[in-house]
């Protein structure tokens, strides 16, 4: 999910600097996510600044401009060559997704065989 502000995007996990998000777990499809960023963000004007959610560079914008000539995961790329991509990154798993992923699901509601901590209703 992205946001547009004005003359500002906050891309989320969708479009970060010079990368993607990941679509190899949490119901990605490397399939969408091309549509989203190609069709959508990249229809954006070129001097759209871009804030992703996260960045492990200490990056923290970039512009639509930027990131459709020189984005190594989607630049030059058709949509079978970015799923094919995407399918073969051959990414480690993140230490805590088998917790993150539930969580994320849930939408912040308790978890089978979970309970939440002080919260009241």
């Amino acid at each position: 999910m992205s946001y547009l502000l004005g003359d500002r995007v906050f891309t989320g996990d969708a479009l970060l600097i010079r990368g993607t998000g990941r679509t190899d777990f949490q119901n990605g499809d490397p399939g969408t996510l091309y549509e989203s960023i190609t069709r959508v963000l990249f229809a954006l004007p070129d001097e759209t600044l871009v804030y992703p959610a996260h960045d492990y560079k200490g990056l923290t914008v970039t512009t639509i401009g930027e990131e459709k000539r020189h984005n190594p995961r989607v630049a030059g790329r058709s949509r079978e060559g970015f799923i094919e991509l995407m399918s073969h990154l051959g990414l480690p798993k993140p230490k805590l997704i088998d917790i993150a992923v539930p969580a994320n699901r849930a939408c912040g509601l308790p978890v089978q065989g979970h309970v939440r901590d002080s919260v009241t209703h």
